[in-house]
């Protein structure tokens, strides 16, 4: 019995040294993947844009009027898996049609989405409560505490976003003017709400910061 006790001891032991040293190598791979100057960051986009690639064949050409018509509704998703840590779908105008197609990759609080528009790409990587957004493979901002910032140095005010969990709709402050009203997809009601509601005409630069912001809070 003693015997028995002794090597079922040793096998336990074995075990959580093999699946410490697997957690270990796990992580520190992550860590590696995940940084965005890594080969093998851009490997994974790789692989995510051709997994994307099927799911925008059939998008609606973006014009000025889309943005708008955005709606929080989600047609042909496909959920993360056992084995597969990757969701799918698109996103639909409040007519029900296909306007945006995204893919998310998620790895414990850390996830990366690509999301394409007929005209334009974003990238969102969401890395604890910071998430950076790239813009056609450039570096468009850093969103943190509600407020989105350029790139660089100077780390331009973009926007900011102002809203309470609990609240409907959150502000999307462009300037110093309240410019797009983001609605809150817990607190949606109805079958096509809105994603947002525009307060003024935007240009493209503020048309892409409130698309960007958007997608942020659609981010799955």
């Amino acid at each position: 019995m003693r015997t028995l006790f002794s090597l079922l001891t040793i096998v336990l032991t074995t075990a959580f040294f093999i699946t410490g040293i697997i957690y270990f190598i796990a992580r520190a791979f992550g860590q590696i993947a995940w940084n965005p100057e890594s080969k093998a960051f851009k490997r994974m986009l790789e692989v995510l844009r051709g997994r994307l690639n099927p799911v925008a064949q059939n998008l609606v050409p973006w014009d000025h009027e889309m943005l708008g018509l955005l709606s929080l509704n989600r047609v042909n998703e496909k959920k993360p898996g056992w084995f597969s840590p990757v969701s799918s779908g698109q996103i639909t105008t409040i007519y029900q049609e296909p306007v945006v197609a995204y893919v998310t990759q998620q790895m414990g609080k850390s996830s990366v989405t690509i999301a394409r528009t007929s005209d334009r790409e974003f990238i969102l990587r969401k890395k604890d409560k910071e998430t950076e957004i790239w813009l056609n493979n450039t570096p468009f901002g850093l969103f943190v505490d509600g407020a989105l910032l350029a790139p660089g140095k100077g780390s331009k005010l973009l926007a900011r976003l102002e809203h309470q969990s609990d609240e409907v709709h959150a502000s999307l402050i462009l300037g110093n003017a309240k410019a797009v009203v983001l609605s809150n997809t817990e607190h949606a009601s109805g079958p096509n709400p809105r994603a947002m509601t525009l307060l003024q005409e935007l240009d493209p630069e503020a048309e892409n910061i409130a698309l960007a912001m958007a997608l942020l809070r659609l981010q799955v």
